[in-house]
């Protein structure tokens, strides 16, 4: 265990009290890249490949003839928000806070969309090879021949909930047997949209790791099962990566500079830690010291915080130090992070924070009341880091490790009637809303 970890940083972890950590052992990108097994040219590779299937995609999902078959989201400007966020600090309500709204994101509604597709295109390549069909013009994907190939080959995830509905929609669109092994966290409209496409759906007594090891051993022995690994698959950490460079185009169409004068501060909410690992690695790739990047997990289930904290990665779990992992936010329920994208966000990530149950549902709130912008608490984390880091920037000072509760206007008005009935009707809307996103 790290021996300069302070008692209260573990402390905060162990007693769910929330907090802001900063990585002592963060460097500049370029400083260690021959610690990181991924370059720039590996992102625009990935990003070669979506856009080669691009017509295939927008064929098997017509809600993608707008984008021409470009999964994206939009960069959602949230001046209202802002002014109930903070209202002391003006850059924020004059147009600089934005939300990028992956959880808009078509075909399956959430961030997963980008790296589980993306990981389920590499396997349409790879039997394709195998098989001997393989052609630079992805449309033969959608042949007879192929389908019925693809038929005869299952793929295998270990999920929560999000990665599941986007592995099991683009995989069952291509023909393929789709088995989803979820923990008992992940919701139930969840496997209900999953069981009603044809997948496969094991739900296990379990955590998020344990759903895990099955589908993997079950893999092991088959080849016929391709497993998409969420704790250790690259090809679902550079899908992910590839919305950094969507992200950085956005910016530039709407003439926001990023540079070290100009800096960007991204809030990430993290579970295992494949998409906000990914992510991060694009961004900083990109631009360098002039991003920020934090990730945002439940008090209840810091996983990636502890990792990181203890340098002892995935080596350690929350269940270690008392912690059972239940959390409204079920995309961020894990007992422990991804080994090798602990280790990647253990060089480059900037800072932590934790977020405990009310401000899940209180940040939904915000930004249904304020912008009847519609998400799951999962989606909310990251906003709790702005009020946790504005201060010091706003005094200008260095940020420091803040712990205890966010001050902002949301813990003064905690039992607004307005609020109130937001949350309530998000919560009634809950389950009809994400089934209309998927």
């Amino acid at each position: 265990m790290r021996m300069e970890m302070t008692a209260s940083s573990f402390d905060n972890l162990k007693n769910q009290v929330p907090f802001l950590w900063i990585n002592p052992d963060k460097k500049p990108i370029d400083d260690v890249r021959t610690q990181i097994p991924f370059c720039l040219e590996d992102m625009l590779e990935a990003e070669k490949v979506l856009k080669s299937y691009a017509p295939v995609l927008q064929t098997l999902f017509p809600e993608l003839a707008v984008s021409g078959g470009i999964i994206e989201s939009p960069l959602l400007k949230v001046e209202a928000a802002a002014k109930k966020l903070y209202p002391s600090a003006p850059c924020l309500s004059s147009g600089q806070l934005f939300i990028k709204a992956d959880h808009a994101l078509p075909v399956s509604g959430s961030i997963k969309a980008r790296g589980g597709i993306f990981a389920v295109l590499k396997i349409v390549d790879s039997i394709a090879v195998e098989e001997g069909f393989f052609d630079e013009d992805r449309r033969f994907s959608l042949s007879a021949r192929a389908r019925k190939i693809f038929s005869s080959y299952t793929i295998s995830v270990g999920s929560t909930g999000n990665l599941g509905l986007s592995i099991g929609i683009a995989g069952r669109a291509f023909g393929f047997r789709v088995s989803v092994h979820m923990s008992s966290d992940a919701k139930e409209w969840k496997k209900e949209k999953l069981s009603g496409l044809g997948a496969d759906v094991r739900v296990y007594k379990s955590d998020y790791s344990a759903a895990c090891a099955h589908a993997r051993k079950e893999a092991e022995y088959n080849p016929k099962i391709n497993f998409i690994d969420d704790e250790n698959s690259p090809d679902l950490f550079l899908g992910y990566s590839v919305a950094a460079l969507r992200l950085a185009s956005q910016l530039e169409s709407l003439n926001r500079d990023v540079s070290n004068n100009n800096p960007l501060f991204v809030y990430l909410p993290c579970g295992v830690g494949g998409a906000p690992g990914g992510i991060i690695f694009g961004l900083k790739s990109l631009f360098g010291e002039a991003v920020h990047c934090f990730i945002a997990e439940p008090a209840a289930a810091p996983a990636m915080t502890l990792g990181l904290v203890t340098g002892m990665y995935s080596d350690i779990s929350i269940g270690q130090i008392g912690l059972s992992g239940a959390t409204c936010a079920d995309g961020l329920a894990v007992g422990r992070p991804s080994g090798f994208v602990s280790r990647i966000m253990g060089t480059i990530l900037d800072g932590a924070f934790t977020v405990q149950e009310p401000d899940f549902y209180r940040y939904l709130a915000l930004l249904f009341d304020s912008e009847g912008i519609k998400i799951e608490p999962s989606a909310a984390a990251g906003v709790a880091g702005i009020p946790m880091i504005l201060p010091s920037l706003r005094n200008k000072k260095r940020v420091r490790i803040l712990s205890g509760q966010p001050e902002d206007p949301w813990n003064r008005m905690r039992n607004s009637p307005r609020i109130t009935n937001a949350v309530k009707q998000v919560e009634h809307e809950d389950k009809r809303y994400r089934q209309r996103a998927c």
